[in-house]
């Protein structure tokens, strides 16, 4: 009867590939995210799978989706995609670059749109995590960037649970995939799917371990809560950590060592499985780059367009180019990748 969570541990926990998005946490009740890990609290009896069946890093056949096509250009199947910002009456304090995620989601609340937002907090004393934000207060408190895994999805698991619906969910590709297995997981996909209002998915080359991470800012003097991470685009090749003290920055190859080993698994940069899938602009640090996925990805943002929330413009063909290519590296990264992982057996 431990044959599903045994083959959870096996495939992923012990071979250190787990991401922490929290997917598996809340359906188990022997996973518990805690402060930057997924921990193994008791052996499980339950007979349905589900935490095998909802992993993005389980490989569980039967249940992954088809992976979407790409057409060549990398960053998956789109309807359109630009450059956007926030309209200045509707730019929060602490957002990353054009603040675009922040002024959806506020604007989502506000008007009703969906009850509630799955997103990621701060950290403070303890790792980021996922956090329910039901306000426009809850949105703003949560902007910016955090650049580890903060296990979001277990928040989500409990929304359920708790019967919440009519959710906006806001997650990196690996979250997103695990949104998309849950439509296909056995017996409440159905149930989870119809709890999801809205997927808007970060852009993504890796996360990094929390607690690595943790350990690194402390042996070079950083210490106290950090209000803000940045990775600037290329080519500055810097680590930003903004706190009370001050600004640091490090070199980012110092970082890369710090990158979960289950990220090299990953072949998804702009989060195919979203609505609408958000990042940056290289050289125009106002910007967000948008891509609109869905039918109602695109809705929702022409409404919030014609509301005055956002502003649009023309994305430059070679920032396009730059990013389909980056996209396509990172398929094959995590291709050979997850065959010399296979080799390992």
């Amino acid at each position: 009867m431990e044959q599903f969570q045994g083959e959870l541990i096996d495939r992923v926990f012990d071979r250190g590939i787990c991401v922490k998005c929290g997917a598996c946490v809340g359906l188990c009740p022997y996973f518990r995210y805690f402060d930057g890990i997924v921990a193994v609290m008791d052996r499980c009896v339950a007979g349905t799978g589900r935490c095998v069946q909802v992993c993005p890093r389980a490989g569980y056949k039967s249940t992954a989706p088809q992976e979407n096509a790409t057409d060549g250009n990398g960053i998956g199947i789109y309807r359109s995609v630009f450059k956007a910002r926030a309209s200045v009456d509707t730019l929060h304090e602490g957002v990353q670059y054009g603040g675009v995620v922040t002024a959806l989601l506020a604007y989502g609340i506000e008007n009703s749109f969906f009850g509630g937002a799955i997103v990621t907090d701060r950290e403070g004393a303890l790792a980021p995590s996922g956090m329910l934000a039901e306000s426009v207060t809850d949105i703003a408190r949560c902007a910016g960037s955090r650049y580890s895994a903060a296990g979001s999805l277990a928040v989500f698991n409990k929304a359920i649970k708790d019967g919440k619906g009519n959710l906006a969910v806001v997650g990196l590709p690996c979250q997103m995939e695990a949104l998309e297995r849950m439509k296909h997981s056995i017996p409440d996909g159905a149930q989870r799917e119809s709890a999801v209002s809205l997927r808007i998915g970060i852009f993504c080359t890796w996360a990094l371990d929390y607690r690595m991470l943790k350990d690194f800012l402390r042996a070079n003097g950083v210490t106290g809560a950090v209000k803000k991470y940045d990775i600037p685009p290329p080519p500055s090749e810097k680590f930003v950590v903004f706190t009370e003290q001050g600004r640091r920055e490090f070199p980012l190859m110092e970082i890369r060592g710090l990158v979960q080993k289950g990220c090299s698994l990953c072949r998804d940069m702009t989060a195919e499985h979203a609505d609408i899938s958000i990042g940056t602009v290289e050289g125009e640090e106002q910007w967000n780059t948008v891509v609109l996925r869905t039918e109602k990805g695109e809705a929702f943002f022409e409404e919030a367009l014609n509301k005055n929330i956002v502003e649009k413009a023309q994305l430059p063909d070679q920032n396009l180019n730059h990013l389909s290519t980056a996209s396509r590296n990172k398929r094959k990264r995590g291709k050979n990748a997850e065959l010399e992982l296979s080799r390992e057996g």
